[in-house]
């Protein structure tokens, strides 16, 4: 009980990064790139002074350091084996149709109860301070995104949505757009086929991909000339894809892609 109330004292003192994300500093909007190397960064900045993690969260990620990113699809490499080159052995063979893709967070343990409690326990609340670490991902790529650029969101199968009562992307990127000034589109982008029995996790890798192919249609009789298209977590990147070539098909000449988070890949 000590131990809990040290913890708790903690956070009410010196607001560690991950705990009070969504929780208790509704204000605090931290460097994307922080995010995405927890545990390099608690390493780094703990030496005689507290990081910016509390030792409890640290000592959960501290395992999980990211050794390497492709800097095109953003996923991270855990683990011993270390790549050669800029972008990982996917985006060589087949390159996601986006301008350019940027990610918040990686989906690995304690960031990933985050996205779950958003998700599956309703918590609508986080959503704001989520779309804001978005934007700051955005912000850290230095993208110039045309004013007139429209966001758009991946929609979720109509089973999901009636199941969970509202679809995650679309939350986040309603709140996006209103951060960077831009025009939000609900439905400008839906599923060719709602009524699909199988999520895409429920997909092998190519299934995934070839599924994306023909997944959404274009709602909107007009289009934009730039899209930002909003998913809450990407796993192969093939959902992203196939909305970007949807658009692409009806005359949008630049699509970027934002995710809340990446599923990292573990080398050997």
């Amino acid at each position: 009980m000590a131990s809990i109330l040290q913890h708790l004292r903690h956070h009410l003192n010196t607001r560690c990064l991950l705990c009070t994300l969504a929780l208790l500093d509704r204000s605090h909007t931290p460097d994307p790139h922080l995010i995405a190397g927890l545990a390099s960064l608690y390493k780094k900045t703990s030496g005689g002074d507290e990081g910016v993690l509390c030792r409890v969260c640290a000592e959960v990620v501290m395992h999980k350091e990211v050794r390497w990113r492709c800097q095109r699809c953003k996923v991270a490499h855990l683990g011993d084996v270390i790549p050669e080159k800029l972008s990982c052995e996917l985006c060589q063979t087949r390159p996601l149709a986006l301008a350019q893709l940027a990610v918040a967070l990686d989906y690995t343990a304690p960031v990933d109860s985050l996205i779950w409690r958003f998700k599956s326990l309703l918590q609508l609340r986080m959503a704001p301070q989520l779309a804001h670490l978005m934007a700051g991902a955005i912000q850290a790529e230095l993208w110039q995104l045309p004013k007139d650029t429209w966001v758009v969101a991946i929609p979720s199968r109509r089973q999901a949505v009636l199941q969970r009562g509202f679809n995650p992307a679309a939350e986040l990127a309603r709140y996006l757009a209103k951060f960077l000034g831009l025009r939000w589109q609900s439905s400008a982008l839906a599923l060719a086929q709602p009524e699909a029995l199988y999520a895409q996790k429920h997909r092998s890798q190519d299934q995934r991909w070839q599924y994306a192919q023909r997944a959404f249609q274009w709602r909107s009789k007009t289009t934009p000339t730039t899209l930002l298209v909003v998913d809450d977590v990407l796993t192969t990147g093939s959902t992203l894809h196939g909305a970007a070539l949807c658009a692409q098909a009806q005359g949008v000449q630049q699509v970027y892609g934002v995710a809340l988070a990446r599923t990292p890949w573990l080398s050997d």
